[in-house]
């Protein structure tokens, strides 16, 4: 599979699971939503009062999951996190977002709201009990 057969799969939106690692080196898991892909960057939002945000600055890998409702298919994402600090990049990120995350944090300098993203990602396909395949 390629890139750009993955990514009609991985579209804007959708929601899916976001695993970290805790402070004790387990992994943890919550539901999330991906809000764009640009330049092999897999961009995402959150807090930086969540637990989830402190267990990025700790251990900045992470991993992003989807599972069709009927398990047609699953797709992966594996990670580094990266942390949007330019104000400019952070603006242009912000139009990008999603309305419930505009909605909930109203503008890109709320001093709580932070973007993230995953880079030097690797990327895999499962569809239904096939094989799983690594995109290449």
């Amino acid at each position: 599979m390629t890139k750009e057969e993955f990514m009609e799969y991985l579209t804007e939106g959708i929601c899916g699971i976001f695993s970290t690692v805790r402070e004790d080196g387990m992994p943890e898991a919550r539901g999330w939503q991906f809000q764009y892909a640009e330049d092999d960057r897999y961009y995402f939002a959150t807090a930086n009062t969540k637990e989830v945000f402190a267990q990025l600055k700790a251990h900045p890998k992470a991993a992003f999951t989807v599972m069709e409702p009927l398990g047609k298919y699953t797709l992966r994402l594996t990670g580094d996190v990266g942390f949007v600090k330019d104000e400019e990049q952070k603006k242009a990120a912000w139009e990008r977002m999603a309305a419930p995350v505009k909605g909930k944090y109203k503008s890109w300098d709320n001093p709580v709201f932070e973007i993230i993203y995953l880079e030097n990602v690797e990327m895999k396909f499962e569809q239904g009990y096939k094989d799983t395949e690594k995109v290449l």
